[in-house]
This record gives structure tokens, C-alpha cells and sequence, in this order.
């Protein structure tokens, strides 16, 4: 994360309070090198390290710099592009995985951004999933179930209003699956990571991004419960303001 972070923030908050409050041990974690990379991908796929798992390591190294977040989701998308096979399992045996390495380095590129490599896997996922991600994106870090009802059929045309509900439960599951979102309790969900956010947020331009968020603040105020406007009131109101100064009139007006 880099100094704008909340994460930062709160770390030099720590460092200001700690000779008041408490001691603060900071322990330094860097990237992960080839080895390590390589053990990873041994447990991840189940398979005994060879020529095979050392090369595909070193791919996986050049490739995200040993970032452990950026090396996941680099895995992630060789599977979304085939690049990285599942065979299946037989004889009662772990699955077995299949891959080309020189495939996989003619056909992916170096990254220092994993919001990159997480675009390219969420623009192959179906349009309804990429709508509801992009959706979910402007409602902050996490979010409720009923909000997303709320909302869907009024940003996303093409839904039934009967079966809304069962449409969005099926993909906030979905999204769960596919390790976009992570449940936390019944009805509320939050990103599994915030590049993840930032990624579904990025599927369309900056400009597109501010009037979309101002049409769903309204759509919010519009359809929701008095009640449910007020829990959600500083949600709401961060995307109007997010677009009060960026968002024309042409936009507010539709």
C-alpha cells in the first residue's frame, strides 16, 4: 500500500501515540524470492517440486517481483485464461494441473500494479458479474445485501424485479467463489482485498465512474427507506459529493 493508504495512516498514528499508550514492534516483510514463490505453488497446486515447479516459479517471480498478493492473483488469472490447467483428480489422487511455460511467458507480461492483472480477470467473468463488481465498487469497503437489491435493478437494465433478489444472491455468490468478496456474517460482504475494489471500480473510464456514482447516491435516496437512508447516510453521501464538482447537468438530469 503506499502513504495515502488508511493502513499507512493508521501506522503513523501508532508510531505518534506509542510512547504515550504502548510499545510498537514494526517487523519487515519483503517480497517472496523464486524459492519461496516455488513452495507456494507446490502447496497450492499439490503437486511434488520438479524442473517443472522451478520454472513455473521463476515465471511467477519475474512476473509480479514477489509480491505474495500480486503472485495469487497472477496464478488466479493464468487459470482464468487456461494458461494454468486443472485435469482433475483420478485414482483418488490430488488434481492434477498442466501448463507450457513457454506459453505463459509469450502470452502474459511483467506487472508491477496487481489492480492489472486483477482487470484482466474480471473483464472475462460474465457481464451480469462484472455489473454487480462494479456496482459494489462505489459502496465502500464493505456492504450490505439489501443495499445491492436495492440498487441493481436501477443501474443494470435487463433484470426482472421479481427475481432481483435471487439474481443477487446468486451473484454475491458467485463473487464469493471466485474470491472477488468474502461473506462476513448473513448479510453483509466486504472485498477480499482493496485492489480488488479498485480493479472492479477501473472496468470503466474515470468519467464514466463519477456520473455513475451520482446516479447511484440518487438512485439510493430515491428507493430506499426513510430509515435505511439514514444507516446508510454517510455512503450516500460520499458518492454525491464524489461527484458534486465532476458530474455535469446532462448527467444529474438522467
Amino acid at each position: 500500500v503506499d502513504e495515502a493508504h488508511y493502513l499507512s495512516k493508521t501506522i503513523r498514528d501508532m508510531h505518534d501515540a506509542k510512547k504515550k499508550r504502548w510499545d510498537l514492534t514494526e517487523i519487515s516483510i519483503g517480497n517472496l524470492d523464486a524459492t519461496i514463490c516455488e513452495e507456494i505453488l507446490v502447496q497450492l497446486l499439490c503437486v511434488e517440486p520438479s524442473n517443472e515447479t522451478s520454472r513455473l516459479a521463476g515465471i511467477c517471480h519475474q512476473r509480479t517481483a514477489g509480491n505474495a498478493f500480486h503472485l495469487l492473483a497472477y496464478v488466479s488469472m493464468l487459470q482464468e485464461q487456461k494458461l494454468l490447467v486443472n485435469l482433475g483428480s483420478y485414482n483418488n489422487q490430488p488434481k492434477r494441473w498442466t501448463w507450457d511455460p513457454d506459453q505463459i511467458e509469450g502470452e502474459t507480461t511483467i506487472s508491477s500494479n496487481v489492480v492489472e492483472l486483477i482487470k484482466a480477470t474480471i473483464s472475462k467473468q460474465p457481464q451480469k458479474l462484472k455489473d454487480l463488481l462494479q456496482l459494489v465498487s462505489c459502496l465502500g469497503t464493505s456492504f450490505e445485501r439489501d443495499i445491492v437489491i436495492c440498487a441493481f435493478p436501477h443501474m443494470h437494465d435487463g433484470t426482472d424485479p421479481s427475481q432481483v433478489g435471487k439474481v443477487v444472491d446468486e451473484l454475491l455468490s458467485l463473487a464469493v467463489r471466485k474470491a472477488f468478496l468474502e461473506r462476513q456474517g448473513d448479510s453483509r460482504y466486504r472485498w477480499v482485498h482493496d485492489s480488488i475494489q479498485a480493479a472492479a471500480m477501473q472496468q470503466v473510464s474515470e468519467a464514466d465512474i463519477v456520473a455513475y456514482k451520482f446516479k447511484l447516491g440518487m438512485e439510493l435516496i430515491q428507493s430506499l427507506e426513510e430509515k435505511d437512508v439514514e444507516s446508510n447516510l454517510f455512503d450516500i453521501v460520499t458518492l454525491l459529493l464524489h461527484s458534486d464538482e465532476e458530474c455535469s447537468e446532462e448527467d444529474r438530469a438522467t
